[in-house]
């Protein structure tokens, strides 16, 4: 494989996007409980990122694909290392929130636009297959990255929890710059103006059955995940009484775990269904979650949150392959923010829910929310496994009768 190929400029762009996250996803929670936020207040910036999020998401998706996919990932690089910067020197809630709206503006240009700059690159190319592989492996790579990240951030944090932030925010913009020189542009459909696009495939999105179902999934997976991110940290620091050092330590355990989960799902894809991969992924999530409801310990925490990381991982790997299937090509980013966006729209609301429970009655009941959560998803994958079965089925009788 050439250095300058399609595959590695994908993964260059998903290690550096991954290990820039993980640097701020290792502190950023304890940094605003540092700097003097309540856990309702946390939950407050985290909800209000989510709202951003779904705002944003959507339409973002759609300028990628009519403007150019590299042009969206250099302008939401950059724009995210303001962001970074700005929650660094953040010290109240109101900069917090200015900051993570940045934050969200960038992640909104980014998400969903390597996937669909690296399809649209492959399929051009004759070699569409390779992305059941190339994902998982580029999501595995990126996360053993990520874990080295998150173990240097340890020791940037000592005496200097925010330092992390700062060399975050570096990062994001050094990536900006680099993105200008090694990518080509691709587009979705020039054609149709943005207006119009944005109304035609919110339309035709909602039209599909199947993918109304995708996107209902996007947002009860969120439960679980959105749980776990906010209230682990806290949990730790305020609920086991570990101090902020093994932060980074744990992240760095999660991520390698994550890592594993992403590939498992490469090698479970191979025998099973892609939804059947998912479903198994989101079982491991409630065994986790229901293990750490079971018992306040070092021990239990560990196993049970493990559990959950391998989980998210495998989820998240094997609907990162299967959802491609029902997403036409030319607007491969429009579809993808949009279930993106629809996650963050109701995932607004879990922040300020796991806030509420830990300020309430105490962090160990928000792993019984993550819990019940898994278990909707789970149904939920079954249906479209359902529906995905019968559209495939009346394709195939379709054809015999020709």
């Amino acid at each position: 494989m050439k250095p300058d190929s399609t595959i590695m400029k994908y993964y260059f762009i998903i290690i550096l996007y991954n290990g820039i996250d993980k640097l701020f996803g290792t502190v950023y929670v304890a940094h605003m409980g540092l700097r003097g936020l309540t856990s309702f207040q946390i939950g407050q910036v985290l909800a209000i990122s989510s709202i951003a999020l779904s705002i944003f998401d959507f339409p973002t998706g759609n300028i990628a694909d009519k403007y150019g996919r590299k042009r969206s990932l250099v302008l939401g690089f950059f724009i995210w290392s303001i962001g970074l910067l700005v929650f660094f020197q953040a010290n109240n809630l109101f900069t917090f929130i200015l900051s993570i709206l940045l934050w969200a503006v960038g992640v909104s240009l980014i998400s969903g636009t390597p996937g669909a700059w690296f399809v649209d690159e492959i399929t051009k190319e004759g070699r569409a297959h390779l992305k059941a592989k190339v994902f998982p492996n580029a999501n595995a790579i990126s996360l053993i990255f990520g874990a080295i990240v998150a173990l240097l951030s340890s020791v940037l944090a000592i005496g200097r929890p925010d330092f992390p932030l700062l060399v975050a925010g570096i990062m994001a913009l050094g990536t900006s710059i680099m993105l200008i020189f090694i990518l080509n542009e691709n587009y979705g459909d020039r054609a149709i103006s943005f207006r119009k696009a944005l109304v035609r495939n919110t339309i035709d999105i909602f039209k599909s059955a199947t993918m109304r179902l995708i996107l209902i999934y996007s947002m009860t997976g969120r439960i679980a995940f959105q749980t776990f991110v906010m209230i682990w940290q806290l949990y730790m620091v305020k609920e086991l009484k570990l101090s902020t050092a093994y932060l980074g330590f744990t992240m760095a355990i999660f991520l390698v775990v994550l890592a594993v989960g992403n590939s498992l799902a490469g090698i479970l894809l191979k025998r099973f269904e892609g939804v059947k991969v998912s479903i198994i992924g989101q079982g491991l999530i409630a065994i986790g979650s229901i293990t750490i409801v079971s018992h306040t310990s070092i021990v239990a925490f560990y196993l049970g949150a493990s559990l959950i990381e391998l989980g998210l991982g495998i989820d998240k790997s094997a609907s990162s392959v299967w959802v491609h299937d029902f997403i036409p090509s030319e607007r491969r980013a429009s579809y993808i923010s949009a279930i993106s966006a629809a996650g963050s729209l109701f995932g607004f609301t879990i922040p300020l829910v796991s806030g509420y429970i830990a300020d309430q009655i105490g962090f160990r009941y928000n792993w019984l929310l993550a819990f019940i959560g898994s278990l909707i998803t789970i149904t939920l994958l079954i249906k479209i496994g359902t529906a995905i079965r019968t559209v495939r089925e009346g394709v195939q009788n379709v054809e015999k009768s020709k």
